[in-house]
């Protein structure tokens, strides 16, 4: 697994929580049995992580980042810990699942829990419990006069009195039982205590079994820091004048304390800006903070259709012709099934095959077969309008499509510049481009060869429609509504925008899915 794969997921998809997700350690921990914090750093069992779907790490790490930027574990005092373990659970969770993260198997799934802050749903559960012993104490004093009424008289209060005390055992051990299952939900406990205790805080996705450790570890650096500020001012007498000398003439010695000490300010800094973030979010509450996160989300993505459909003027109907070298095209995910909408009608292609072959002497012979495979003829925008980045995003598609057809890519702008075959996607990573001008689809239509089954043009729309029909595939990019004379249209959508931002971000193919 890539850590910082997944750091560069959670920035992307939680930018309101940023300087939280940059600052935090993520260690790998085997004795953890899934994953848990301290308030500071995260710990993961890197099994547990690979086990489960990108999606899912993504989850996973961002529910344990909520627990450090709302201080979920220090607001903890004074509360009952079972309850606060599972109303932050499952404000958290419920967050998350409602940005379409998948819940890892296990987690506390309230739905409601939507509507409140952590500590709303902590009062909400706090009261629900308070009600549930009222009826609870209230049953057990019904059932002891019940039964003390029964054995007035007849002889059995014996028996009576002993099925009282039954009663009474039965209930007690329904109530820890109860109580046992809200661990086991919650992924939660006290921390201390037995191996027992310990195993069921860290079932689930999710594991507090450190929480108690963290505040007493904060109460003791507390105390610490209180003791050093008294000290320092006689640790500053005690200092001998020798020492002072001796450091002002050892320049190497001074050289490296000024290092240490650029960087103890530079950690500080930043340790404070995580601390100043995180005292904001937890004033502001689960609820506001998800939803100042949308807002930065939908700016960056207006930043994103900017750079997509940014514009550059003058070209009008000229044509520049200025090649292009565009690089680290790499690959992504296909942004639209292939497979499915590449037509069926095929072209028969030369390959060998194992499939009926013989043998002679003790060795296998291949034979030649043909092999049926779609032949795809794709144009791409090369204007002025498309930028860098949209062209790139272009080419990793044309990688995708590859695996399903035989391609052959050409590019235009007021004028086509001729197709390139396309045998591997090496060949698309060295393609010269040209363009630069302006757009007439006119061009691009009349490029493609009449019989050859799929035609499909990657643009951004930005240019008036061609007046001759054809059984094309449009795939816009950015905001313009094109209606093509005949062809079928496919705009690349909010969702599909943002994992185009996530993979400019990651510059790298995206991890394993389940």
């Amino acid at each position: 697994m890539n850590v910082e794969s997944i750091k560069r997921r959670l920035l992307v998809k939680y930018p309101f929580f940023g300087s939280v997700v940059a600052n935090s350690n993520f260690i790998a921990e085997p004795a953890v049995a899934t994953a848990g914090t301290d308030g500071k750093n995260i710990y993961y069992n890197p099994n547990f992580v690979e086990s489960i779907t990108d999606e899912e790490q993504t989850f996973i790490f961002a529910h344990e980042i909520c627990h450090i930027a709302f201080e979920h574990i220090f607001r903890s005092e004074g509360k009952d810990k079972d309850l606060w373990n599972i109303a932050t659970d499952s404000v958290v969770n419920a967050f998350l699942k409602q940005d379409g993260l998948p819940m890892v198997e296990g987690g506390v799934d309230i739905p409601e829990a939507i509507n409140y802050d952590a500590e709303e749903m902590y009062k909400k559960l706090l009261e629900e419990k308070k009600q549930q012993q009222q009826l609870n104490e209230q049953g057990n004093g019904q059932n002891q006069k019940g039964s003390q009424q029964q054995s007035g008289g007849n002889g059995q209060s014996g028996n009576n009195e002993q099925h009282s005390q039954q009663q009474s055992s039965s209930s007690s051990e329904s109530s820890q039982e109860q109580n046992k299952q809200s661990q086991e939900q919650s992924g939660s406990g006290s921390g201390e205590g037995s191996q027992e205790e310990e195993k069921q805080q860290d079932v689930g996705h999710d594991t507090h079994s450190m929480w108690d450790k963290a505040i007493e570890k904060r109460h003791q650096e507390e105390q610490l820091q209180s003791n050093l500020g008294q000290s320092d001012a006689k640790d500053e007498d005690k200092q001998s004048l020798l020492d002072k000398l001796s450091k002002m003439f050892d320049k190497k010695k001074e050289q490296q304390e000024k290092q240490q000490q650029s960087d103890e300010n530079q950690n500080k800094e930043q340790e404070k800006k995580k601390n100043e973030v995180i005292k904001k979010l937890t004033e502001l509450g689960e609820k506001e903070a998800f939803k100042q996160n949308k807002i930065e989300r939908k700016k960056q993505l207006e930043e994103l259709r900017k750079s997509l459909a940014s514009r550059s003027h003058g070209h009008g109907n000229t044509t520049n012709g200025e090649r292009r070298n565009i690089t680290d095209i790499g690959t992504s995910e296909p942004l639209i099934d292939w497979r499915r909408l590449l037509k069926e009608a095929v072209k028969y292609d030369i390959d060998w095959s194992y499939q009926n072959a013989g043998i002679e002497d003790g060795v296998v012979t291949a034979y030649l077969e043909e092999m049926p495979r779609p032949e795809t003829e794709i144009v791409l925008d090369t204007s002025g309008s498309i930028d860098e980045t949209l062209l790139r995003n272009f080419l990793r598609e044309c990688k995708n499509i590859l695996q399903t057809s035989k391609v052959k890519v050409g590019c235009f702008d007021t004028q086509f510049y001729g197709f390139t075959e396309i045998k591997d996607v090496s060949d698309i990573d060295n393609l010269e481009f040209y363009g630069g001008g302006g757009t007439n689809f006119d061009v691009a239509v009349n490029a493609f060869t009449r019989r050859v089954e799929n035609k499909i043009i990657f643009t951004d729309g930005d240019a008036d429609m061609p007046s001759t029909p054809i059984d094309a595939i449009w795939i816009v990019f950015g905001e313009a509504k094109i209606n093509p004379v005949g062809g079928k249209v496919i705009h690349i959508n909010d969702e599909q925008l943002d994992r185009l931002y996530s993979y400019e971000i990651n510059m790298e193919p995206k991890g394993k899915t389940r």
